[in-house]
C-alpha cells in the first residue's frame, strides 16, 4: 500500500511539474504528412497507440509527434525542433478509452512554430492524431486561454490520467508581449 501510495505522490509531483514547464513555455516541431489519407464513412478508430503525428485540417497543421518526458530533475523535454509537437510520454496514447492524450507545441512569436494558429481553433472542428496503427479523430469540445498561474492550478485537470476519458489536449503560447508569452492556450478534443 506504501508503494502505491508513493507511486501516486510521484505521478502527482509530475503532473504538477509538468504543468509549470507547460505554463512556461514548450518547443514543439512540424512536418509535411504523406498524401492519401482519406476519410471513410465507416471509420473504425484503431487501437490506441503511439501517436507519430498531428494533423488539424481547418488551420493547416501538420506536425510528426515525438516522444517527451521528464528528466531525472523532473522536468519536462519539450522537443528542440519548434516545428515538432511532442506527446507527453506518460500520457495515455492516442485513441484511449482512458486518460488524456497531452500533446504540447510551442508558438514562435516571429511564426513557423508547429502550432502558431492553434488559437484560431473552435468547437467542432477536426484533429487527427496518426499512428503505426491507423488514425484517430477527435472533435474540438473547447479552446481556451489560461494564464500560467491558471494552467497551473488547473494541471491536474488537464493534465491528470485518471481523468478525460481519452480526451486529447493540445496546448501551446500565446499573447506574445514583445519579450515572453504571457498565457496559454489549451484546446480539448474528444473522440469521434
Amino acid at each position: 500500500m506504501g508503494a502505491v501510495r508513493r507511486r501516486l505522490e510521484a505521478l502527482a509531483r509530475g503532473l504538477w511539474v509538468a504543468a509549470l514547464v507547460l505554463a512556461l513555455g514548450l518547443t514543439v516541431t512540424g512536418v509535411v504528412l504523406p498524401e492519401g489519407e482519406s476519410e471513410s464513412r465507416s471509420y473504425v478508430a484503431p487501437a490506441p497507440a503511439q501517436p507519430i503525428r498531428l494533423k488539424i485540417p481547418a488551420i493547416d497543421v501538420v506536425a510528426p509527434v515525438v516522444p517527451i518526458g521528464m528528466s531525472p530533475g523532473r522536468v519536462l523535454q519539450p522537443p528542440a525542433d519548434y516545428t515538432k509537437v511532442g506527446w507527453w510520454d506518460v500520457s495515455a496514447r492516442a485513441g484511449a478509452r482512458r486518460g488524456q492524450t497531452v500533446i504540447t507545441g510551442h508558438t514562435v512569436h516571429t511564426g513557423g512554430g508547429a502550432l502558431n494558429p492553434v488559437t484560431s481553433l473552435e468547437k467542432g472542428q477536426k484533429v487527427l492524431v496518426v499512428s503505426r496503427k491507423g488514425t484517430v479523430r477527435y472533435r474540438v469540445s473547447g479552446v481556451r486561454v489560461l494564464s500560467r498561474a491558471a494552467l497551473a492550478e488547473q494541471a491536474e485537470a488537464l493534465f491528470g490520467q485518471d481523468r478525460g476519458r481519452g480526451r486529447l489536449v493540445l496546448v501551446s503560447c500565446t499573447d506574445w508581449n514583445g519579450s515572453e508569452f504571457e498565457s496559454n492556450v489549451v484546446v480539448l478534443a474528444r473522440r469521434v
